[in-house]
């Protein structure tokens, strides 16, 4: 009988210990995930800005092409295609006394309200306490198919856009949906984040 109730208080203190790292847990989980609902995105720029493999910098428009690039990026309108690939680089503020770890983010970019990407960013990213870090977002995209009722002119234009070029206003659309590792168990940000910037 004594050997029985000795195993019955083993067992009851590792029931209790269990239940104590449980609940533990679950606290951290749920501090965490209150320190990242502090932190705020914001869309900072686009950059590195590449159409056909051609470089697009700061005020570049399609006079500043080369002849021979000029012709490339005319065939391959006429084709009916413009491949581009950009960055959407986001900051992000933690203003929590411990830092912010992201195991890995949902998002979606869309230019003029069409939907460029939904993706995931799957590089773990650690913003220090009382700090502001900044994670780029990789964009791949066929402007002319996503544009496809436009004009040529406006497609080029739109790649154009995206390194600050003069024309009609651009409207870039980022929703994210962070998640946080904890215990090896992603936990996402309730909803998505909705931080649009308009490219003047």
């Amino acid at each position: 009988m004594k050997k029985v109730m000795k195993i019955i208080a083993v067992l009851s203190l590792i029931v209790g210990f269990s239940a104590c790292n449980e609940l533990s847990q679950i606290a951290k989980q749920a501090a965490q995930v209150a320190n990242l609902r502090n932190c705020t995105f914001n869309v900072n720029n686009v950059s590195n800005i590449q159409m056909m493999g051609i470089s697009i910098g700061k005020g570049m428009n399609k006079n500043s092409l080369s002849a021979v690039q000029l012709i490339n990026v005319t065939n391959s309108l006429l084709n009916k295609k413009l491949p581009v690939t950009f960055n959407v680089n986001i900051d992000v503020n933690n203003p929590n006394s411990i830092a912010a770890a992201l195991g890995k983010m949902d998002y979606i970019i869309s230019l003029n309200n069409k939907q460029v990407v939904s993706s995931t960013f799957t590089n773990g990213f650690n913003i220090p306490a009382n700090s502001k870090g900044q994670i780029s977002l990789p964009i791949s995209t066929d402007l002319f198919q996503l544009f496809s009722g436009e004009t040529a002119d406006a497609v080029l234009n739109l790649a154009f856009k995206l390194a600050g070029a003069k024309s009609d206003p651009v409207n870039l659309g980022v929703k994210v949906k962070p998640y946080i590792k904890v215990n090896n168990q992603s936990l996402a940000y309730p909803d998505y984040i909705t931080i649009n910037k308009v490219l003047q």
